[in-house]
């Protein structure tokens, strides 16, 4: 029998400093980027980072 070990998703939600979250990319090994060369998901309330790594997921799931 093979196991292979469940694939983590490549975004999620981490607390970036005292009062802020950020979207982490694991591709990008930092805080995701909105679209290429754009802002980065980073300094946002909980609730903006949770609906922004929604939002990066289901752009991957579409491709």
């Amino acid at each position: 029998m093979n196991y292979t070990a469940p694939q983590q998703a490549r975004f999620f939600v981490r607390k970036g400093g005292t009062d802020d979250w950020m979207v982490y990319d694991r591709e990008l090994k930092g805080p995701a980027q909105l679209k290429k060369n754009g802002p980065f998901a980073e300094k946002l309330t909980k609730e903006q980072a949770e609906h922004i790594k929604q939002l990066l997921s289901d752009d991957l799931t579409c491709r």
